[in-house]
């Protein structure tokens, strides 16, 4: 087994295209075709149901795909690791981050990270929580960024920090001159909020159904900045991250008193795999 027919697969798995995987992986479609054939003779399965002019991963192809990610992730890893022995000089690095840190914590990382080492590739993913945990598992990411703790045994979690939630308001809204808000409050204050695809959501919801509020949504969105964006020109609140809040500096943050608008970030490995020397040096970068 080579590696190369481990990247054909996993590009496959992806495309479930030949023609397209051919393009992605600069190959004739005959040599990806070739590959594919010989991994799966030696496997002695079929990995693709074929469907038309398009695959489909097999039973078999799906147990599979999890192993051939972890395989090329832990190969990746090693190589990494003989690069730091050059200064890291080459790699790939692959994070998971969830989307609120991914625009309030990652890109001065990112940035640091870049000028230390530049022969290095950063390859930053924008994932919900459940699916960073998934990549991770699945070998497809090196390091998540994500909520701690995590329930998974899998998975080893270290605390990064923690944050809490904000209500933010133009300064035109009526509560704007308050400096902080009891939840009992938000009753009858209409809000932007996020969908409940987040987790940050849902812990949001906790912590009003805990209060005995139940919340006026009149917007629902999947990004945070654009709900802030909705609250600086409407006459609308959100409930954000105060690193969030931070970067609105032209709209008035206000504290909610609730032990449930705390979140904790942590650092997600794999447990029992190996930690590349760009992973950890990345994550140093994070650390205050």
């Amino acid at each position: 087994m080579e590696i190369r027919q481990l990247r054909y697969f996993l590009d496959i798995a992806q495309t479930e295209h030949l023609t397209q995987s051919a393009q992605n992986l600069f190959v004739t479609q005959s040599t990806l075709s070739h590959g594919l054939r010989q991994l799966e003779e030696e496997l002695n399965i079929q990995l693709f149901d074929r469907l038309g002019r398009g695959l489909k991963l097999s039973q078999a192809g799906v147990a599979f795909r999890v192993y051939a990610a972890r395989a090329l992730q832990e190969i990746e890893a090693g190589r990494m690791s003989l690069a730091s022995m050059a200064g890291l000089q080459s790699g790939t690095l692959t994070v998971g981050v969830i989307p609120t840190f991914l625009n309030t914590l990652v890109p001065v990382a990112v940035a640091a990270f870049s000028r230390a080492y530049p022969g290095v590739n950063v390859v930053v993913r924008n994932l919900l929580a459940g699916p960073v945990e998934e990549q991770l598992l699945a070998g497809q990411i090196d390091v998540g960024i994500s909520f701690h703790p995590t329930e998974r045994p899998e998975i080893d979690n270290e605390p990064l920090f923690e944050e809490r939630m904000q209500l933010v308001v133009n300064r035109s809204h009526a509560l704007a001159a308050r400096s902080s808000l009891p939840l009992a409050e938000l009753a009858q204050v209409p809000l932007a909020m996020l969908s409940r695809l987040f987790a940050t959501r849902r812990q949001v919801d906790r912590g009003l159904r805990e209060a005995g509020v139940e919340p006026l949504v009149r917007v629902e969105m999947e990004s945070v900045e654009a709900l802030i964006d909705v609250c600086r020109w409407g006459d609308l609140a959100c409930i954000v991250p105060e690193r969030a809040a931070r970067q609105a500096s032209d709209l008035h943050a206000i504290a909610l008193h609730s032990p449930q608008m705390v979140r904790h970030a942590g650092i997600l490995w794999r447990r029992g795999a190996s930690r590349s020397a760009a992973a950890l040096e990345f994550v140093a970068f994070l650390k205050p």
